[in-house]
């Protein structure tokens, strides 16, 4: 089985507020949560952690399998807070994508194998090539040039050598799944090194399946 990971970053420097805007979220659609000790034996199919904010984001680190939770999570987030949010999920170790909101509006989507549904689920095959990838509105948000993040944006399907980095002192190849940790490094956004700065953890109740929207 392949790797599934959902990671969000919220643009505040307060844990306490991301975690106020997580638990206004789930209990929107009836899912509890609660605290745990930081330093408790986690659940990784249950426990959302949070960590200290780096440059000004706080960065969430989202239970096993919740990959098709965090875009409906990040737009009502953004909405609701008037945060920028962007959110990074991996599907089966296959592909990853991105979403960015601020307040109300989408910046910026992108899928890295575009075309993997086109065949099994073309609803979604045609989703993702609707996306707004183009970086424009993104780097703008972000204070950052479009050159900079445009060499991620591409379909690994078409690479001739997926082993190709987008910049030369970044650690992986834009075949690799997890180029979106530089991608996001451009952004300025860092990815957390568990456990390290884990400063909060929320356990979600046992009916997330049954209750959140999904992609």
């Amino acid at each position: 089985m392949g790797h599934f990971l959902a990671v969000t970053g919220f643009r505040s420097e307060s844990v306490a507020d991301v975690a106020a805007a997580i638990n206004d979220y789930l209990s929107s659609f009836g899912v509890p949560s609660e605290a745990v000790p930081t330093g408790a034996p986690l659940n990784d199919s249950r426990d959302a952690e949070i960590y200290a904010p780096v440059n000004g984001w706080t960065v969430v680190l989202w239970p096993r399998y919740f990959n098709i939770y965090d875009f409906p999570l990040a737009r009502a987030v953004a909405l609701a807070r008037g945060w920028l949010v962007s959110t990074v999920h991996v599907y089966d170790s296959e592909y990853w994508e991105h979403l960015c909101c601020s307040g109300s509006t989408e910046l910026h989507a992108f899928c890295s194998r575009p075309h993997f549904w086109e065949d099994d689920a073309p609803e979604d095959f045609q989703a993702m090539m609707a996306y707004a990838t183009e970086p424009t509105r993104l780097a703008s948000a972000l204070g950052v040039s479009p050159q900079i993040i445009e060499p991620y944006l591409v379909d690994v399907d078409a690479l001739p050598d997926p082993a190709a980095k987008a910049l030369v002192e970044d650690e992986f190849g834009l075949g690799d799944i997890w180029v979106f940790a530089d991608f996001w490094r451009r952004l300025g956004i860092a990815y957390p090194t568990p456990p390290q700065n884990r400063a909060a953890v929320l356990r979600l109740g046992l009916n997330v399946a049954k209750k959140l929207p999904v992609v």
